[in-house]
């Protein structure tokens, strides 16, 4: 589905929530039971890399997608308990190219480097929640924090290196179509997966719709620390597990639409 499409069926489904908004006059009702969808951008935290091989390092993914949902059950006006999951979905791709003199003054060599993968993360797992409404108005801050299994996928991990000199025109030995290949190489790695515990932190503000809907703009942040990693070893031909050393730091802004019944 393409996102015009997306925003134009999200619209639909909000438009009956803010006539019906704008009729009801009464304070928002607490009802004990929570649920929000939410979905939005997430933002990776300081430069953490992998070393995958002694010449393959990764570095961390900058920008993703996120989306997810919480459900909780409130045992009292402010406080509850309930669950999250999330998904985050990110891609890395650098390609960079250098030009310099070659072994003689009339050539030189063009150096090509490029690196990509794709990251995938879920998380699910038990949350602590609270809500606090701002006054007499139909706005509302939510929080949440809770510990969650942390499940990170590396996938489609690609390195590229080529060196090739090539001489001027003016050269006697000038062959701009054959140039001279000082280093090739192209490999990749396996998937890599590992699982582990993570710490997640929300907040949100919320503007309370219909009695039973609002809509809210949270921010949110994941944090978690991966020590061993699954994954194929070619030579062997077996998957085995590695030591190694990733760290997971995120932190996302969202939109949500929740309900509360």
């Amino acid at each position: 589905m393409k996102v015009r499409q997306l925003l134009a069926a999200v619209f639909c489904m909000l438009l009956p929530f803010f006539v019906y908004g704008q009729t009801d006059r009464n304070d928002p009702e607490y009802r004990k039971f929570y649920l929000s969808v939410n979905a939005g951008w997430d933002f990776a935290l300081g430069s953490s890399s992998t070393a995958l091989t002694e010449n393959l390092t990764l570095p961390a993914t900058k920008r993703g997608f996120s989306p997810g949902f919480d459900g909780a059950w409130f045992f009292s006006k402010n406080y509850g308990v309930g669950i999250k999951y999330g998904f985050y979905t990110s891609g890395y791709r650098k390609r960079t190219s250098l030009e310099y003199r070659g072994h003689t003054p009339d050539s030189y060599v063009y150096e090509l480097r490029s690196l990509s993968f794709k990251e995938k993360t879920h998380i699910f797992g038990p949350a602590i929640y609270a809500r606090w409404p701002l006054g007499d108005s139909k706005w509302m801050i939510l929080a949440n924090a809770g510990v969650v299994a942390l499940h990170n996928d590396l996938s489609e991990i690609r390195r590229e290196i080529i060196k090739a000199e090539i001489h001027t025109i003016n050269s006697p030995d000038s062959n701009p179509s054959n140039p001279s290949i000082l280093e090739e190489l192209r490999e990749g790695a396996s998937d890599h997966k590992g699982i582990s515990a993570g710490f997640t932190l929300s907040a949100a503000i919320r503007y309370h719709l219909t009695p039973f809907a609002g809509i809210s703009i949270q921010t949110s942040g994941l944090y978690a620390s991966l020590s061993r990693m699954r994954y194929y070893n070619f030579m062997n031909e077996r998957y085995e597990t590695g030591d190694f050393s990733r760290k997971i730091g995120r932190v996302g802004l969202s939109a949500a639409i929740d309900f509360c019944f």
